[in-house]
C-alpha cells in the first residue's frame, strides 16, 4: 500500500470515526454489537437448513440467549453515566457466546472462530489504552478456543496448538486496527488543531479587516463578490441609486471625479477589476447630491497555489473630506495671492517712481531700495503660492522656439542690483545660443527661482556663476553658489513642496519652500529634469536639463 493510499485510507476512517463520535453511548454501543449478532443470526439461518439438530445444542442456544442478552444491555444500560471504559465490558463479554457456538456448530459450519473479529475491532479500535485493549484482545481470542477444549477433556498439547492459530489471526487484526486508530485520532487532532488555527486566523482577518478604514472587496475569478468588509457596504450604500436597496453592479452611481457622466460598463472600477486591469488610487465619485463620496480606488489580481487567477483584491479609501480640504485650501490661496498681488504691484510701481525723486536724499533713497528689494520678494512668494494653488494649468504650457542662453542673461540682468546690494559676482558663462521649445514665462521662473536661491542663501563677498552649455541632446543650465550648503539628509526632499532644509530654516532667511518643487514641475513637463548637488560649508550647484529645440521639432 502506497504513502497515498495509506492517507486515503485514513482520511475516511477519521471522517467515518468523526459521524460514529458524534453520537449517543448508548448508541454508539448498539451499532458496536450488532454486526456480531446479525452474523449470529444468519448462522442460526445457514444451520436451519443445513442440520437443524444444531439449533437445539444446549450449547448454541446458550451461546445465542447470551449474545442477545448483551445486545439488550447495550440498549437499557445509561452508558453515558458510566465512565468511558465501562462498555469495553461488552465486547469482552462476547467472546463467552462464541467460546459455546464453535463447539456445537464447528463440525457444519468453519472459521466460526473468526467471528472474533467483531469484539476484537470493538477493543482495539476504542482507542483506549492500545497496549491493554490488544493484550486483553489476545487473551480472550486464547480463551475462546482453549477453555471449550478444557471444558470437554480434551485439551491435549496437539490440540491446543492446533487451535492457536485463529487467536494469532486476531491478535494480528487487534494490533493492526489499534495501529489505524492511533494513527487516525492523531490525523484528527492534527485537522482539529488546523481548523483551530485557521477559524482563529480568519477571525483575526475579519476583525481587522472590519476594523480598517478601507473598504476591500474580494471578487473571484468570475467576479462575484466574496467578501466585503463594513467599510466597503458603506461605500456600496453610498453609489446606490435612491429609492433603491439592492442593486446590479452595473446600476450602481460611479462616476469619474469632476464629472456628471455615469461611467460606462467596461470603465466601471468592478469591471475593469475583473477584467484583469490594475488600478492604482484611481479617483471616482459614488452616488450623487451631498451624499455621494469621493474614493481613491487599487486593484491587484491575486493567484491560487497553482498560479492561476483566482480572483480580485479593490480597496477603496474615502478620501471626500481630503479632496474637499485641498480643493478649499487651493481656492484660498488662490484667491489670497490675486488679493495680495494688486497692491504689491501698486506698493512697486510708487517705490520706482520715488526713487527718481532727485530731492530725495541717499539715505531716503536707500530706504526705498529696501522697500522695493522686499516687495518684490513678498510679490514672488505671492506668485509661487499662486503657481502651486492653480490646478491643471502646467500641463497646458505653450511650446515655442526659445533660446535658453538669452533667458539666462536676462534673468542675470533682473537679478544684478540684488547681487550688486550683496555685494555677490553674479557671471555668466555661455556656450553660444541654446535653442529649446517651451513656454517664455515658465522657463523665466525657473531660472528665477535658481537664481533667487543662490543670492539668498550665499554670503557677501561671494559669487554665483551661471554655466550653459551643450550636452549631447540636452542644453544645460548651471547655478552654482558659494553658500552655506544643504545637508545630505535634506536632499533628498529639498524638491518637495513646502519644505525647507534645517539649514535653511536656522538662517532666518525667509521662503516657502516651493519655489524649487515648482521649478523641478515645469522642467519635467517641458521635458527636462533639475537636479542638485551641494556640500555644506562649500555651496551647492542646480542643474537644470532641457531637450534642444531639434529633439522636440518634427
Amino acid at each position: 500500500m502506497t504513502g497515498d493510499e495509506v492517507e486515503t485510507l485514513l482520511d475516511v476512517l477519521v471522517r467515518v470515526q468523526n459521524r460514529f463520535h458524534a453520537l449517543g453511548m448508548r448508541r454508539k454501543a448498539v451499532l458496536s454489537q450488532l454486526p456480531l449478532n446479525v452474523t449470529l443470526l444468519l448462522v442460526a439461518v445457514v444451520l436451519l437448513f443445513v442440520d437443524p439438530r444444531t439449533l437445539s445444542a444446549p450449547a448454541f442456544v446458550v451461546g445465542q440467549a447470551i449474545a442477545l442478552a448483551l445486545l439488550g444491555l447495550c440498549a437499557v444500560v445509561p452508558w453515558h453515566r458510566l465512565p468511558a471504559w465501562a462498555v469495553l465490558a461488552i465486547p469482552l463479554l462476547d467472546f463467552a457466546p462464541l467460546a459455546l457456538l464453535r463447539p456445537g456448530a464447528g463440525g457444519v459450519i468453519s472459521g466460526l472462530g473468526l467471528l472474533g473479529v467483531f469484539p476484537v475491532i470493538w477493543l482495539s479500535g476504542s482507542g483506549y489504552r492500545p497496549r491493554l485493549t490488544v493484550a486483553l484482545s489476545a487473551l480472550a481470542s486464547l480463551l475462546m478456543v482453549w477453555l471449550p477444549l478444557l471444558a470437554l477433556g480434551a485439551a491435549e498439547p496437539h490440540s491446543l496448538v492446533s487451535e492457536i492459530v485463529v487467536p494469532f489471526m486476531l491478535v494480528a487484526v487487534a494490533v493492526s486496527i489499534a495501529v489505524l486508530t492511533m494513527s487516525g485520532m492523531a490525523q484528527q487532532r492534527r485537522v482539529e488543531e488546523l481548523l483551530a488555527r485557521s477559524e482563529t486566523r480568519q477571525r483575526l482577518l475579519d476583525t481587522i479587516l472590519d476594523t480598517v478604514d478601507v473598504g476591500v472587496l474580494l471578487l473571484d475569478r468570475d467576479g462575484k463578490d466574496v467578501f466585503m468588509n463594513t467599510k466597503q457596504r458603506q461605500l456600496y450604500l453610498a453609489s446606490v441609486p435612491p429609492g433603491a436597496t439592492e442593486v446590479d453592479e452595473s446600476e450602481l452611481l460611479v462616476y469619474r471625479d469632476g464629472s456628471d457622466q455615469p461611467l460606462g460598463h467596461e470603465e466601471r472600477p468592478v469591471a475593469r477589476a475583473v477584467a484583469g486591469d490594475t488600478m492604482t488610487r484611481e479617483v471616482f465619485r459614488l452616488g450623487r447630491g451631498p451624499e455621494s463620496r469621493t474614493v481613491s480606488i487599487s486593484a491587484r489580481e491575486f493567484r491560487d497555489a497553482a498560479g492561476e487567477r483566482a480572483g480580485t483584491v479593490l480597496a477603496c479609501s474615502d478620501v471626500t473630506e481630503v479632496i474637499a480640504a485641498v480643493r478649499a485650501r487651493d481656492s484660498f490661496l488662490a484667491a489670497m495671492s490675486h488679493e495680495f498681488r494688486t497692491p504689491l504691484t501698486s506698493l512697486l510701481g510708487y517705490a520706482e517712481l520715488l526713487q527718481d525723486d532727485p530731492s530725495l536724499s541717499p539715505s531716503a533713497v536707500s530706504d526705498l531700495q529696501v522697500m522695493s528689494r522686499n516687495a518684490r520678494h513678498l510679490r514672488k512668494m505671492v506668485d509661487d503660492i499662486l503657481a502651486a494653488s492653480v490646478e491643471g494649468s502646467a500641463p497646458d504650457l505653450p511650446r515655442v522656439r526659445l533660446d535658453l542662453s538669452r533667458l539666462v542673461q536676462q534673468a542675470a540682468d533682473s537679478a544684478a542690483p540684488d547681487a550688486e546690494a550683496r555685494e555677490i559676482a553674479l557671471t555668466v558663462e555661455a556656450d553660444g545660443e541654446l535653442p529649446i521649445l517651451g513656454d517664455r514665462s515658465a522657463v523665466a521662473r525657473i531660472l528665477d527661482n535658481l537664481i533667487s536661491n543662490a543670492l539668498k542663501y550665499s554670503d557677501e563677498g561671494t559669487k554665483v556663476t551661471l554655466t550653459l552649455e551643450r550636452e549631447g541632446n540636452w542644453a544645460v543650465c548651471s547655478v552654482a553658489d558659494e553658500g552655506f550648503g544643504i545637508a545630505p539628509e535634506d536632499l533628498t526632499r529639498v524638491f518637495t513642496r513646502f519644505q525647507r532644509g534645517d539649514a535653511a530654516l536656522r538662517s532666518g532667511v525667509p521662503g516657502t519652500g516651493l519655489g524649487l518643487a515648482l521649478a523641478q514641475e515645469v522642467a519635467e513637463l517641458l521635458g527636462g529634469g533639475l537636479e542638485v548637488t551641494s556640500q555644506l560649508g562649500v555651496g551647492s550647484v542646480f542643474t537644470l536639463r532641457l531637450p534642444l529645440a531639434g529633439q522636440n521639432e518634427g
